[in-house]
């Protein structure tokens, strides 16, 4: 069932994304209930996610599916990425390959390490969210806070921010924004730091437009970050960073999140790709101050 569904997906999806110039997307989500996983496509591998449960712990079924993903996609074993997801688990660092390759999203160029991380380093489902914020750029002073590795910079960068600052507690991630701005021909301020002790230091400087997209929870030293709980406070400090009429971009994949938005200027916006079948993958928020 996974082969055949994962072979129809891909012969319909690859050819309108090859001429639109995308390398990476989803092929599989979950679409079959008892085949709990996700398949991607980056740039002729896949990455194969399952979703872990007590009944698969007991049954190798992971490289089963991996079989009927390489036999699908007409790829190498070697080419089929395992990972397995289990709920409410932190992530360390899963590996020590240090390999990347470069993916494409339309004329931008993202790096992704398909091996050692949970995460490959690019959500795909926020390519339109990154397109939305790139047609908003043109001379503006652009901030990106929980940069990760700098998409959404590289994005505003090539529509045109007249700066860019990028803040993250993580220097590897920081790092890894550094070479995709300069794979893209770009560059930028990049900042090691908490986003709050960032946004508390800021003193008068100020931005016209921001992405927020922070994790649905977090323990860094001592400080704990609960999206659900503290997403309105972290709005207003981002917004109190912002010039007036400044635009801020508030993204959270919290699957059961409730926004507390009342008597902001604010529309919810529709950005989770086609190649999603799960539509609440994320939420993405367009606020202006």
């Amino acid at each position: 069932m996974l082969e055949n569904r994962v072979r129809k997906t891909f012969r319909k999806l690859h050819p309108r994304f090859e001429q639109r110039d995308i390398g990476a997307f989803r092929l599989y989500d979950r679409d079959i209930p008892e085949i709990r996983a996700a398949v991607d496509w980056y740039e002729g591998h896949a990455v194969l996610a399952e979703y872990a449960r007590t009944q698969t712990e007991r049954v190798p079924w992971l490289p089963a599916m991996a079989e009927a993903v390489a036999s699908a996609l007409s790829i190498p074993l070697e080419r089929v990425h395992l990972k397995t997801r289990r709920s409410g688990e932190r992530y360390a660092r899963m590996g020590r390959k240090n390999q990347r390759i470069p993916v494409r999203e339309r004329d931008l160029r993202f790096l992704v390490n398909l091996d050692d991380y949970i995460d490959t380093g690019l959500f795909a489902d926020h390519r339109e969210t990154r397109a939305r914020v790139r047609a908003e750029a043109r001379g503006s002073r652009f901030l990106n806070l929980f940069a990760y590795t700098g998409s959404f910079t590289c994005a505003a960068a090539a529509g045109g921010a007249h700066e860019t600052t990028s803040v993250d507690a993580s220097q590897t991630y920081l790092d890894w924004a550094a070479d995709n701005l300069r794979l893209n021909g770009s560059s930028g301020e990049l900042v090691r730091s908490g986003v709050d002790d960032f946004l508390r230091s800021a003193g008068g400087r100020r931005w016209t437009l921001c992405a927020l997209d922070p994790p649905s929870y977090s323990d860094s030293g001592g400080k704990v970050f609960d999206v659900q709980r503290d997403h309105r406070e972290l709005i207003e400090r981002a917004l109190a960073v912002l010039e007036p009429s400044g635009v801020l971009w508030f993204a959270t994949n919290h699957q059961r999140f409730t926004p507390r938005l009342q008597g902001l200027r604010y529309t919810e916006e529709e950005t989770v790709p086609e190649d999603y079948r799960n539509r609440a993958v994320h939420r993405a928020f367009r606020i202006t101050k």
